[in-house]
């Protein structure tokens, strides 16, 4: 209900009585300025100041409406006391649990400041619930105060509105009367053309005709203005003139249209219509306070500056649109998924926005602004972008910044983009100029804009690859293929302050650890032991392996020793394979004694045909060192010749030994040319020796040869041969060398023996020789010599050749005197032996006996005839002789009749003949002659008749 309140019972403004009241809820503004006035009662009658009635409305309390209740802000007293006795409980359950703890001191001090603590919120509730019964009459004071200052407001609105009221009509006066206008329209009616009647009386239609002409004039108008007496600026030269209207363009911007309201070239130009023409922007202007604060600023701008003061305004402000137009779409941006990577700030007219927030280190962003023109040489201001990458400036070549077309996503992932090669580019360079990667190991593939992703793939094994792509919204490295370290190696990448200087050391690590598991992984299968509890001195490592290796792993062979290892060492600078020599120190770990760069070249494929090569290899190069330290701790020397086979899939080189130090012989030539080649299935290497001969063996065929051993193989006419070893790996071969090269020797010279003597050579092989030393009937010997034992001499038909008496004594010359001194015994004593069994045969058992006490002295005993025949070989005027003789005739003149045999042979010593003489004691005869001669001997000293033997036929010379 509406209620009076009478100003007059707190003072009038100017001391009389005032009967002006404000009616409060019915109504407000100038609507209620007509109600003030003589107040009257309900019924209709002036209300006086002797009405009891004049102070306030004749109402009853309990008509009155009710007061708004007001609730805001209360709080249930029983939550304040459930969550008081809540908070009670649980800080004495922490006073509880906590009272072990500290002296007694410290425990009675927290639990009285608990107690008191509590105490005074227990207080407090008290007081609240005291007070809550009283809450009825203090929430009517509360609703009463709410509503007298809702009062109070409501007065010193309805004085502003008076106000405002009374200012409004300052301007509002009736006009004099136009008297004489009138008096001729009344009279005449026919009213003056003035400036009211064309406000009153609306002008009669222009035709269709009349319109058109008009719309001619005034574009021939335009066409004399513009060409003649108002050139455009070079900036706002584009323009068509068409219906009476010159609608200039801005590309990428607006389209003015204007017109001429006068003939005078001088006249103003109005402003007619503009309309955006980029996009995304409306095609036509609302009629609002908007279009309607373009067209009155721009006509005013032509009225005083003309074409190039509206081209400034109306660019401005389109290019301030476009700025904010980006900015609206950045923040949409930010609300979908690019939330939290994107930083919008607005500075002055310019547009800040960063982008990859999260991402550590400079911060990156692109900046959207105004640059600055150059009137005097018609260069307009222009809507400028700058890329600040890494919070320095970067050039934006390649950047679609399409002002005609505004999107600020497509700016942005275009800026990413190039962002991102940028990164990647760096990286490949990085990668680059390292020795591990090769370009062909890099393969770098970049886009102008995120609908395909720019990503670099790295080669880190033969099986294995690595490609990493950057997250365009979040600038985060993704890296594929993932195993452990690739991911552990992302989450450092993406912690990285300056990723694209640093990421390469990263991809480096995942390469190491990715080739050292391949390399462990396919060495495992193929038999290779992986050391991991080897743990050399830093030191050794250091000098022997360089101080670029980052990673190393070692393997080894079953089959080779221990101290031998294989040594792979990853670095920036390359992958390097080395052999190296170990050795246990005393108090624990390992020394490297030494250590040998392997010729591998590159970043190698480690494929299993590579690990299978590398076991050969490997093998090779041990042996090759530990036989060339030999040699040089030997004072023999030697050189190692690299292999001139670019093609073979494991360069091996040869080594050159100088023979003639090594065997202190020189019956080769100046060079022993040893290389190694395959391995056998127990991991044994083959070492081949190839040498040759200075004099060939012409004389030998090659069926002469055809019962060699092996392991050594001759050709006789070049004089080349070729002697292999079996041996472990890392074994000195030097020993065994010279022991064979002095078994060829000592072969050779058995060669030309059997040569000298023009014998028939049955056998020959490094070990063993056989020959032929008479035809009729046909005997043969056989050397054997190994280089470990003495030479044997055997016979084919050790029992029906002669020589078999005198064996021993031939083995013993052939070990001592060798086998030219054999084959002479065997030429000069054949005759002899063979008279010898003769005789032997023919006698009657148990009573001759041959005995051979040398080779040169053999002895016949007669047992039964008491008689001694002694043969010795002797050397006569450079000849050889065998002396044949009675040792128990002490001189040639002595008569002895001790035996008649002795008479029986006397006139045998006296007999001389081509072939021998006699010498009255004994005789002595050639080796044709002395079987004749022995015979005859025997003869006669087993005839029963003494002169049986009296005659000794005359042998041949």
């Amino acid at each position: 209900m509406p209620a009076a309140i009478e100003i007059n019972g707190h003072g009038s403004h100017d001391g009389n009585p005032s009967n002006t009241g404000i009616v409060n809820g019915n109504g407000k503004g100038r609507e209620n300025l007509s109600a003030m006035g003589t107040p009257q009662r309900t019924d209709g009658t002036p209300m006086t100041d002797e009405d009891p009635s004049n102070a306030l409305v004749n109402l009853t309390l309990d008509e009155a409406p009710p007061l708004p209740h007001i609730t805001h802000g209360f709080q249930s007293l029983g939550t304040i006391i459930d969550r008081t006795v809540q908070s009670s409980y649980g800080k004495l359950l922490e006073v509880v649990e906590n009272l072990q703890e500290g002296n007694d001191v410290a425990r009675r001090k927290r639990l009285m400041k608990y107690v008191s603590d509590t105490r005074q919120q227990f207080i407090k509730v008290l007081v609240l619930a005291q007070w809550a019964g009283k809450n009825a009459d203090v929430s009517k004071v509360i609703d009463l105060k709410v509503w007298m200052d809702e009062q109070r407001l409501n007065y010193e609105k309805v004085v502003w509105e008076v106000v405002e009221a009374q200012r409004a009509m300052m301007h509002a006066k009736i006009p004099n009367p136009d008297l004489a206008t009138a008096i001729r329209t009344l009279s005449t009616g026919d009213p003056p053309r003035t400036s009211a009647r064309e406000y009153y009386v609306p002008p009669n239609p222009l035709t269709s005709k009349e319109i058109l002409k008009t719309f001619q004039n005034i574009n021939t108008l335009l066409h004399v203005r513009f060409n003649l007496h108002d050139i455009p600026p070079a900036y706002f030269n584009q323009y068509e003139i068409n219906s009476g209207r010159v609608t200039f363009t801005s590309p990428d911007e607006f389209e003015l249209d204007m017109s001429i309201a006068d003939e005078d070239h001088t006249s103003q130009l109005y402003f007619i219509d503009f309309r955006l023409i980029f996009k995304p922007a409306l095609k036509d202007l609302p009629m609002d306070r908007l279009r309607g604060e373009l067209e009155a600023r721009g006509n005013d701008i032509l009225k005083n500056k003309g074409l190039v003061g509206i081209y400034d305004f109306l660019h401005e402000f389109v290019m301030t649109h476009k700025i904010a137009i980006l900015r609206r779409q950045f923040l949409e941006m930010l609300q979908g998924k690019w939330s939290d990577t994107l930083y919008i700030n607005m500075i002055k007219r310019t547009l800040v926005v960063q982008y990859w927030v999260g991402k550590p280190g400079a911060k990156n962003w692109i900046e959207i602004g105004i640059r600055k023109g150059n009137p005097e040489q018609g260069v307009a201001s222009s809507l400028s972008f700058r890329w600040m990458r890494d919070a320095k400036e970067a050039p934006i070549d390649g950047i679609t910044f399409d002002v005609g077309n505004l999107s600020a996503e497509s700016l942005l992932k275009s800026v990413i983009a190039r962002h991102t090669a940028y990164i990647l580019k760096s990286i490949y360079r990085h990668l680059n100029h390292l020795l591990i990667f090769s370009a062909d190991h890099l393969d770098l593939q970049l886009t102008s804009d995120t609908s395909s992703l720019s990503k670099l793939t790295v080669q880190l094994t033969p099986s294995r690859d690595l490609t990493v792509i950057i997250e365009p919204i979040t600038g985060r490295f993704a890296l594929q293929r993932p195993s452990h370290m690739v991911i552990r190696g992302e989450t450092v990448m993406n912690q990285l302050p300056d990723a694209a200087n640093k990421a390469h050391e990263t991809i480096s690590k995942i390469r190491f650890v990715t080739m050292q598991e391949e390399i462990e992984l396919r060495a495992k299968s193929m038999g290779w032991e992986i050391l991991k509890v080897l743990n050399p001195r830093m030191s050794d490592l250091k000098k022997f392996l360089g101080s670029a290796t980052m990673y190393i792993m070692y393997m080894r062979k079953k089959s080779w020793s221990d101290n031998w290892i294989l040594a792979v060492s990853l670095g920036v600078t390359g992958d390097f394979w080395w052999i190296v020599e170990i050795n246990e120190i005393p108090r624990g770990g390992w020394a490297l004694n030494d250590a040998q760069r392997l010729p591998i070249s590159g970043n190698q494929q480690v494929t299993y045909q590579f690990l299978e090569n590398l076991e050969r290899m490997v093998a090779s190069f041990i042996t090759l060192y530990t036989n060339t330290r030999k040699l040089s701790a030997d004072g023999i020397d030697y050189r190692l010749i690299p292999t001139n086979n670019t093609g073979a899939a494991i360069m091996i080189p040869t080594l050159n030994i100088n023979f003639k130090a090594l065997t202190k012989s020189d019956w080769g030539a100046n060079n022993l040319r040893m290389s190694l080649h395959d391995l056998d299935r127990k991991g044994n290497i083959a070492v081949l020796v190839e040498g040759r001969m200075k004099t060939p063996m012409t004389r030998l065929h090659s069926a002469d040869l055809s019962a060699a051993k092996s392991d050594v193989a001759f050709h006789p006419r070049s004089g080349t041969f070729i002697m292999q070893f079996v041996v472990s790996v890392g074994s000195v071969v030097t020993d065994a060398i010279t022991e064979r090269l002095h078994r060829i020797e000592r072969l050779i010279g058995f060669i030309t023996t059997v040569q000298k003597y023009k014998l028939t050579a049955k056998t020959v092989t490094l070990g063993k020789i056989g020959f032929i030393y008479n035809r009729k009937p046909e005997l043969s010997a056989e050397v054997t010599f190994d280089g470990e034992h003495e030479m044997e001499l055997v016979f084919d038909t050790p029992t029906t050749n002669p020589h078999r008496r005198i064996s021993s004594f031939l083995r013993t010359l052939l070990n001592q005197r060798g086998l030219t001194a054999v084959v002479g015994t065997l030429y000069i004593t054949l005759p002899l032996l063979a008279a010898l069994d003769v005789i032997e045969d023919s006698s009657p058992e148990d009573e001759v006996f041959v005995l051979a006490r040398s080779s040169e002295w053999y002895r016949i005993e007669y047992l039964k005839k008491n008689f001694v025949i002694d043969i010795k070989l002797r050397t006569r005027r450079d000849s050889v002789w065998w002396f044949i003789h009675d040792p128990m005739l002490r001189s040639q003149l002595q008569e002895t009749n001790h035996h008649d045999a002795v008479q029986r042979l006397r006139h045998i010593w006296m007999l001389s003949g081509p072939n021998f003489e006699g010498l009255k004691n004994g005789l002595v005869a050639n080796k044709d002659a002395v079987g004749t001669i022995l015979r005859q001997i025997h003869n006669t000293i087993m005839s029963p008749d003494p002169s049986g033997g009296s005659e000794v036929p005359v042998l041949d010379g």
